[in-house]
């Protein structure tokens, strides 16, 4: 049994190299620290994600992605230090689990707005539900610039051929 699923709800998604991808979201959730849980990747249309933002987040807007944890910590007595370069001196293995829906529509579209490719930015996405697993957030700006580094620094690093992309 896969320990990271991908899901199409109402769309297809066919850009997406699941063998390829799988790999490289063990590779960050190992450079983070942590093992998979279960991690259910849900693609889906933006009709779908909106009814979701509004049932669960009370908000009425077009998003790209949302995540939901379901993760459980193997206590040792000793929490995990999150810093830019990841977890120092753990003690610990944590299990993410969680449900990230991911709109293809907005993938698609933001993609021609970036100016990447559809795979590069669904490959952001991927690790940005991945961050918001492991606790990283992006409400602030101060938040969302540290989001935004270690999404480059996790492509980089565990994402075959993306350095030489960019």
């Amino acid at each position: 049994m896969e320990n990271i699923t991908f899901n199409e709800q109402d769309v297809k998604v066919p850009f997406l190299k699941r063998r390829t991808a799988r790999e490289s979201l063990r590779r960050v959730l190992e450079t983070l620290g942590f093992e998979p849980g279960t991690v259910n990747y849900i693609f889906c249309s933006d009709k779908y994600l909106l009814k979701i933002n509004r049932q669960y987040l009370n908000h009425d807007t077009y998003t790209d992605i949302i995540t939901f944890a379901y993760s459980e910590q193997d206590l040792t007595g000793e929490g995990f230090g999150f810093a830019e370069e990841g977890v120092k001196g753990a003690k610990q293995k944590n299990r993410l689990s969680g449900d990230i829906y991911i709109s293809v529509p907005r993938i698609k579209e933001n993609a021609k707005l970036f100016h990447v490719k559809q795979i590069d930015e669904l490959n952001r996405v991927l690790v940005h539900g991945l961050l918001h697993l492991a606790g990283y957030k992006d409400k602030t700006p101060k938040e969302e610039a540290l989001m935004h580094k270690m999404e480059d620094k996790m492509l980089a690093s565990c994402f075959e051929g993306y350095a030489s992309q960019k």
